[in-house]
C-alpha cells in the first residue's frame, strides 16, 4: 500500500466540479446535434457524458475517441462553418477504467492480477498484508503522460485521484462517505504501448465496523476523481454488491 495521501482541499468541491475528461466526444456529440439532430440522441447514450462508451473496459473506450476524433474531422470537412464541429486545439482524450486487484488465495506473497469491474459486479472485502481489511481498486488508463519513475512522488506528471466509497447505511466517514482518499498518488506502470495500470489502491474499511459481515450484500458506490497531467480531470462511478466471503478473513 502507497503512502499516506495529503488533502486536496474543500472536499465538497471534489465531488461536483470536475468534468467527465472525454472533452472531444462531448463536442463530436454537440456536433452531431448540429449537423444530423436525429443521431444525437444515439451519440449522446454512447459518447456523452455518462454514456455507456465510459462504462466499458479501457480499450473500447479507446475506440469511442477514435471514432470521436474521426467524426469530428469528417463532420468539419462537411461542414466547415459549424463551429461545434471544429476539432478541439488541444485533445483532451484521457481515460481511465475502474477494476478490482484480485489475489491468489493460495499464494499471499504473489503479486495481484487485474479483474474487470462493471456496475452491479460482487467486490469482495480482503485482509490486507498489514492485517487491515480493505477492498482492493485496480485502475487503468489511457492518452496522458505518466511518472518516468514511478516511484517519484514529486514529479507533476505523477497522476493522482480523489477517491470515494458509499455503503449504504455506514457512510459515517468523512465527508459522509464510507471511506475517502484525497489527492492520491498513481504510480501507473505502462501494461502496453498506449495502456497504463495500477495494482492496486486499498479502500480501507473504517476501524468503526466491528464486525464487516454487517456490509455482505450491501450496495456500494464507487467515485473516482482522476488527475492527469495537464489533462483535464477524467470522473468515473461504479455501483458494486459488497462481498464478505468466510476464507477471506
Amino acid at each position: 500500500m502507497m503512502g499516506c495521501p495529503t488533502s486536496s482541499g474543500d472536499d465538497d468541491g471534489a465531488e461536483t466540479s470536475a468534468s467527465t475528461g472525454d472533452e472531444v466526444c462531448d463536442r463530436y456529440v454537440a456536433c452531431v446535434g448540429e449537423v444530423k439532430p436525429a443521431d444525437q440522441g444515439d451519440a449522446s447514450a454512447r459518447l456523452g457524458e455518462g454514456g455507456t462508451c465510459w462504462d466499458a473496459a479501457i480499450d473500447a473506450q479507446m475506440a469511442c475517441i477514435d471514432e470521436c476524433v474521426s467524426g469530428l474531422g469528417e463532420a468539419h470537412l462537411d461542414s466547415p462553418a459549424v463551429a461545434a464541429c471544429e476539432p478541439p486545439k488541444t485533445l483532451n482524450d484521457a481515460i481511465f477504467e475502474i477494476g478490482a486487484a484480485v489475489f491468489d488465495p493460495n499464494d499471499p506473497f504473489a503479486d495481484p492480477m487485474w479483474g474487470p469491474l462493471q456496475d452491479g459486479d460482487p467486490l469482495e472485502m480482503v485482509l490486507g498484508g498489514q492485517g487491515l481489511l480493505m477492498f482492493p481498486i485496480a485502475l487503468r488508463g489511457a492518452n496522458f503522460e505518466i511518472a518516468a519513475d514511478p516511484t517519484d512522488f514529486d514529479d507533476p506528471k505523477m497522476p493522482r485521484v480523489d477517491m470515494w466509497m458509499d455503503i449504504e447505511g455506514y457512510n459515517t466517514g468523512v465527508a459522509d462517505h464510507f471511506t475517502r482518499l484525497y489527492n492520491y498518488p498513481i504510480s501507473f506502470k505502462p501494461l502496453t504501448d498506449e495502456v497504463v495500470e495500477f495494482l492496486y489502491i486499498a479502500l480501507i474499511v473504517p476501524d468503526e465496523i466491528s464486525d464487516p459481515y454487517v456490509l455482505d450484500g450491501l450496495p456500494g458506490h464507487i467515485w473516482i476523481e482522476l488527475q492527469p497531467y495537464q489533462k483535464s480531470p477524467i470522473v468515473r462511478e461504479l455501483d458494486v454488491e459488497i462481498v464478505v466471503d468466510q476464507l477471506t478473513l
